[in-house]
């Protein structure tokens, strides 16, 4: 199965951190996250593997090759948002494939997932239960793991499940949004949900995203994960 890994971003909410370098470059542990995600892909035979590159694409691909890591990538003229970036990585594919978000790591089981995927045969998105959700939107699904809703960060301090930012997608429910720039967290995901099209796989072990200074830090501070 295809994995795209989505690796275009600004990076705007680390302005020190990543101030000259692509967001999946930044280093935690001695790896860059982009590391963490291959070796996560290669843990489980995942090597059919496409970057979504934009801003800083070529010191990406100096990585790739320095480090002579089989993929392929494709590049964005200009930013496409989530969504759109899929869209726009995915538009030649006929199969399901996985997307990881670039700002995550976690030791996800990707046998389990795929499995859950197969007896499904839905489009699926990886939840994580968080203390405090104040930073995150809220995902509610039922007994089944249907998604039935996705809600606004919340004004105060809950407990609740997040998007951890693993997916796997059927590719025909791209093809039919003729918009090339979209939000994948607030323009697809809920009208996938609101048709009964989204599952939930929930994702009992360990997972951080580092998209902010503040989390990037707590990430060095205290990952403890091998992989």
């Amino acid at each position: 199965m295809k994995v795209i890994i989505l690796a275009g971003g600004k990076a705007t909410r680390l302005p020190v951190s990543a101030k000259r370098i692509p967001k999946v470059l930044v280093k935690i542990k001695g790896k860059s996250v982009l590391e963490w995600q291959l070796n996560l892909l290669k843990k489980y035979g995942f090597d059919d593997i496409r970057l979504s590159l934009g801003e800083r694409a070529d010191q990406i691909i100096k990585f790739l090759k320095k480090k002579k890591i089989k993929s392929e990538w494709v590049i964005e003229k200009r930013p496409l948002l989530t969504g759109g970036a899929i869209k726009f990585a995915s538009k030649d594919l006929k199969e399901p494939f996985i997307v990881i978000n670039g700002d995550v790591i976690s030791n996800l089981n990707l046998k389990k997932f795929l499995k859950f995927f197969h007896k499904t045969k839905k489009n699926i998105v990886a939840l994580y239960k968080v203390k405090n959700a104040l930073s995150y939107g809220l995902v509610k699904f039922k007994k089944n793991g249907q998604v039935t809703n996705f809600l606004e960060k919340p004004k105060k301090k809950i407990a609740g499940y997040i998007n951890a930012g693993f997916y796997i997608f059927f590719p025909d429910i791209f093809k039919k949004i003729k918009k090339r720039k979209f939000l994948l967290e607030t323009e697809l995901l809920p009208k996938l949900a609101k048709k009964g099209e989204l599952y939930s796989y929930i994702h009992k072990g360990k997972w951080i995203d580092i998209g902010t200074e503040e989390r990037l830090k707590f990430a060095r501070n205290y990952l403890n994960l091998k992989l």
